[in-house]
């Protein structure tokens, strides 16, 4: 996923939020790859979106754009442009129906939230 992300900011100059939820900070997956691949593309910005414990100071996930609570709780500080943006999203089925819910609620067009259900075996 992040080398066709790296040729579509470098070809269309698109600019691409990854809000990823998760319990806590080892329940992020490819947190560490999010993060760098974050910190060499200014056009891609990763925000870990953790509802139960938050890093510790001084940990590789310990960073400002570390957000507490749910992922849909968060998406009105993203606001989303009607306009220009797309939503893409992936995981759990209730957050992926309260995000879906709450990107409508902002008025962005369903046609422009894709949605992925899955629900892990862990």
């Amino acid at each position: 996923m992040l080398p066709a992300l790296e040729r579509l900011m470098a070809e269309r100059g698109v600019e691409v939020l990854l809000l990823q939820g998760a319990r806590t900070p080892a329940e992020l997956l490819y947190g560490d790859e999010f993060r760098a691949f974050a910190n060499a593309h200014p056009r891609f910005r990763y925000l870990p979106c953790l509802s139960r414990e938050l890093p510790a100071e001084g940990s590789p996930h310990a960073h400002p754009d570390v957000r507490h609570g749910y992922v849909q709780n968060v998406l009105p500080e993203l606001a989303p442009d009607p306009a220009s943006d797309i939503a893409y999203l992936c995981g759990n089925p209730d957050m992926v129906d309260a995000a879906f819910e709450a990107l409508k609620g902002m008025r962005l067009p369903v046609p422009q939230i894709r949605r992925e259900k899955y629900v892990s075996n862990k």
